[in-house]
């Protein structure tokens, strides 16, 4: 008789079960750090506890070899990095002027001419290293831990793996997006745009079967939005920005109060973002194709 939670063959628990189980932990895990009273240590502690925790679990629960990871940095990972945070540099600030050009924004200021704040750079690297780490424990854990774990549990009969691996995109999206439902100001439209970046983050992951683009991608996003532009990030406002700005224009096409991830215009961004990964890729000389990671059935232990 099947085990439903155990799968003798390969003597580790059944997907579900371990994505289960990365899930709680991870959840537990990221409330330990709030304990910590600096705001900039306490995002390094959950970027820390995520990466303790997804080594702890892909070697040791799922079994797998730790070149399977994407975590492995070399000079090719830091380069996809290096590419993922100037592509989505560059598009946040094709949003920032194109809404400034068309009225949908007004630059009230500059973040060293706010009241009180002789030492803006500080609150504004403190917004970085948080960026940087939710960039990092985020994509260690939607892409780097549900993805695979995802599509060897749909990986049966029929199904490929490569067809298991479109399903895991999915699925880990559409967490991704639910996952940001409880944000503030947050919408219908901006939790499926959310689930729409998630796919765009994942795309390179699956054709890579690197970190590097998605980790790059989602910091810079982040950062450049709020940190640079001034736009509401997940509907969270970032008032030390360098650019200080009064949000105008139809709530379709801006986001309104949730940020640019919440309108039309977000959309196009993260369209434009997955297309110039996909051309930075091909221009690389990477192959347009699933990466051995979802294109092979499981592998275990080096």
């Amino acid at each position: 008789m099947l085990n439903p939670f155990f799968n003798k063959e390969e003597q580790r628990l059944r997907a579900l079960f371990r994505v289960l189980m990365f899930i709680l932990l991870f959840v537990f895990g990221m409330g330990v750090p709030s304990l910590i009273p600096f705001t900039s240590l306490e995002f390094i502690g959950r970027a820390l506890l995520t990466l303790g925790l997804f080594y702890v679990m892909y070697r040791f629960v799922d079994q797998r070899s730790w070149s399977y990871s994407g975590l492995n940095m070399d000079k090719t990972w830091i380069k996809e990095c290096v590419a993922g945070i100037l592509i989505a540099g560059l598009t946040m600030g094709l949003i920032f002027f194109t809404e400034w050009l068309t009225g949908g924004l007004e630059i009230t200021g500059f973040g060293w001419e706010r009241s009180g704040q002789v030492y803006w750079l500080i609150p504004l690297s403190v917004f970085f290293i948080q960026m940087i780490s939710v960039g990092f424990y985020e994509e260690v854990m939607a892409r780097g831990y549900l993805i695979p774990n995802i599509t060897e549990g749909f990986t049966f009969d029929t199904i490929t793996p490569q067809k298991a691996a479109i399903i895991a995109v999915v699925v880990s999206s559409a967490l991704f997006g639910i996952a940001h439902a409880g944000n503030p100001n947050a919408t219908i439209t901006a939790v499926v745009n959310i689930i729409l970046a998630g796919v765009m983050l994942a795309v390179p992951f699956i054709i890579t079967g690197r970190l590097a683009l998605p980790i790059g991608l989602h910091f810079s996003w982040n950062f450049f939005q709020g940190g640079i532009f001034g736009f509401r990030v997940s509907g969270k406002e970032v008032r030390n920005s360098i650019f200080q700005i009064q949000q105008g224009g139809p709530d379709w096409w801006t986001g309104g109060a949730f940020g640019p991830e919440a309108g039309l215009i977000g959309i196009l961004g993260i369209l434009l973002i997955m297309a110039l990964s996909i051309i930075y890729l091909k221009k690389t000389g990477v192959k347009l194709e699933f990466s051995e990671a979802f294109s092979t059935t499981f592998k275990g232990k080096d």
